[in-house]
């Protein structure tokens, strides 16, 4: 008899502290400028992902590594915060946990610097036991060869494989043609598609992608709205217009509500229209986490639509 699958999504790697500054402007080469402190934020693009699904009513669990450091403890602390469950976290001796300085400007844009501390390492013995109970893995591949043994033993316990492809990855045709023939759902900013398509954001050009493996894939495009296809329907989504604070950690929001549509089975289209909604809420908070909704929340900001 198969283990129940009582973890919605294992959340892999992705995390760090934020080191966020108020600037008055993103500064340009050799241009020096005044911020002002708001503070060390538990942030990275997965963790971000990890606490958004769980305020949206699903079940995480974190794989990751931190550093016995004050940046490790707040990272785990914020995780059982918002309801993750940190087990599967590592703590290594000796070492800084990830962090990045962010510069955000008075529009709610941002310049990111990412510190990496780290190497991530996994007992797969460990992931083996746990991926039989989980329906989603969750990542962002950027060490290929641990993402490709990760996909492969997901895949044979029969859970599907989320990906979010920053730019840097999507550069790589190559590496990213790799990786897309073992991921289910392809998830892209606006940037990182551009990156990896030479085009522009749109349903034909999305279509083409799915030729590599994924059975959907979905592109955000900002204030624009998103789109996503799989091989027999599209979608497209306009942006909502909002008072913008902070957009960082919002398209880590969007795809975790995407995920959350996803999970309970709702028409693709549905799965945009909620997904916007829940990262539209999460720009008008300052911070990474300033907002993440839940699903009554979302319901209401589009019954206002």
């Amino acid at each position: 008899m198969s283990e129940p699958q009582n973890i919605d999504v294992l959340a892999v790697g992705g995390i760090d502290v934020d080191l966020v500054l108020k600037v008055p402007e993103l500064p340009s080469h050799d241009e020096k400028v005044l911020g002002e402190m708001v503070g060390w934020l538990p942030g990275g693009p997965v963790a971000n992902f990890a606490c958004a699904a769980s305020r949206l009513g699903l079940t995480v669990a974190s794989l990751a590594n931190v550093g016995d450091d004050e940046g490790g403890r707040l990272i785990i602390e914020d995780f059982q915060r918002y309801g993750v469950d940190t087990s599967l976290i590592e703590v290594r001796r000796n070492i800084q946990s990830p962090f990045t300085v962010i510069l955000l400007d008075p529009s709610g844009e941002k310049a990111i610097v990412v510190v990496p501390t780290l190497k991530h390492e996994f007992s797969m013995e460990v992931v083996a036991r746990v991926l039989p109970r989980t329906r989603i893995l969750y990542t962002m591949p950027q060490e290929h060869d641990l993402f490709l043994k990760l996909a492969q033993l997901a895949h044979d316990h029969h859970a599907e494989v989320a990906i979010d492809v920053e730019p840097t990855v999507g550069a790589q045709r190559a590496a990213l043609e790799c990786l897309l023939k073992h991921t289910d759902i392809a998830g892209f900013n606006e940037d990182g598609f551009t990156a990896a398509t030479g085009q522009s954001p749109s349903v034909e050009a999305a279509r083409k992608l799915l030729d590599f493996g994924p059975h959907t894939v979905v592109v955000t495009r900002g204030a624009a709205g998103s789109l996503a296809v799989r091989r027999d329907e599209a979608a497209e989504q306009p942006g909502s217009k909002v008072p913008v604070v902070d957009t960082t950690g919002a398209g880590d929001t969007f795809n975790a509500a995407f995920v959350t549509a996803t999970l309970r089975g709702d028409p693709l289209a549905e799965r945009l229209r909620f997904a916007n909604a829940a990262a539209a809420l999460s720009v008008t908070v300052l911070g990474p986490r300033g907002l993440l909704p839940v699903p009554a929340e979302v319901a209401a900001f589009l019954a206002q639509e």
